[in-house]
């Protein structure tokens, strides 16, 4: 995994000195007010940094992406991953880098090559098996992101799900939550801020297993989010470790339907 391919999710501002030493030049930042789920960030905060790209990972409303329009981006921002596509034309009429982060949509190289009309890249599903993840790069026709580590973000609701639970228990509202689910003997992380919900897998996903040089054309990034780590493990990651986290699907097919169970 070539260093300066690696597209880094930021999760705590004084770790990018150790990454920065690390050789990773790419930086991805959840923007705040319009990213739930992660430590957030305003423009303000990473005005002086070089190699930014923002994400914004929640579905707007007109009056989000017209508050959108009237603030002011810093000049280091290169480009931007996005949910939203209500966001696209704003944003490439500006020169801006689009990157489309529909995850559980990417699933199909005639689905991705469609969007790829409009936007420089996208992030691969993390549904998928290796064998369809190989299958959409050598037939995408632009280099694609290849969500690489990271803990998988199983849903998103615009709900406030934890406030509605501390309401109904009577108890001081908390704006995470850790859970145990006994029956699947499955843990979660839960957070939560005024725009929604997110709930994680405490287990991440590793890809490392699958890079080769025969694929690296066909990657534009390998997308880390150090969110929920250390930066010791990140380095760890980025080194090549195969043995934290899990394959995810890449081994299994996601079950869609009752039929697809074996």
């Amino acid at each position: 995994m070539k260093r300066d391919k690696i597209l880094l999710q930021i999760d705590n501002l004084n770790d990018i000195d150790f990454y920065n030493k690390l050789g990773i030049t790419n930086l991805l930042f959840p923007l705040k007010d319009y990213s739930v789920g992660y430590n957030d960030f305003s423009f303000d905060d990473i005005k002086d940094m070089n190699g930014v790209y923002i994400l914004m990972n929640r579905l707007l409303t007109d009056d989000d992406l017209d508050a959108f329009l009237n603030m002011e981006i810093p000049s280091n921002v290169k480009g931007f991953v996005i949910e939203d596509v209500g966001l696209y034309e704003m944003l490439s009429n500006r020169g801006y880098e689009v990157i489309n982060y529909q995850n559980h949509l990417n699933n199909n190289y005639l689905t991705i090559n469609y969007w790829l009309k409009y936007c420089d890249s996208l992030v691969i599903s993390t549904d998928i098996t290796e064998e369809e993840v190989k299958k959409i790069l050598v037939n995408a026709n632009k280099p694609l992101v290849l969500n690489t580590f990271g803990y998988p973000m199983i849903m998103y609701s615009r709900r406030t799900l934890l406030t509605n639970y501390y309401l109904h228990l009577n108890k001081e509202k908390q704006d995470r939550l850790d859970l145990f689910e006994r029956t699947t003997n499955s843990h979660f992380f839960v957070r939560e801020n005024e725009y929604g919900t997110a709930i994680f897998n405490s287990i991440p996903i590793n890809y490392n297993s699958i890079i080769d040089d025969d694929l690296d054309e066909h990657i534009k990034f390998y997308l880390i989010n150090s969110s929920f780590c250390d930066k010791d493990t990140i380095k760890d990651i980025i080194d090549g470790n195969n043995s934290v986290g899990t394959r995810g699907f890449l081994d299994k097919k996601t079950v869609y339907k009752v039929g697809d169970i074996k």
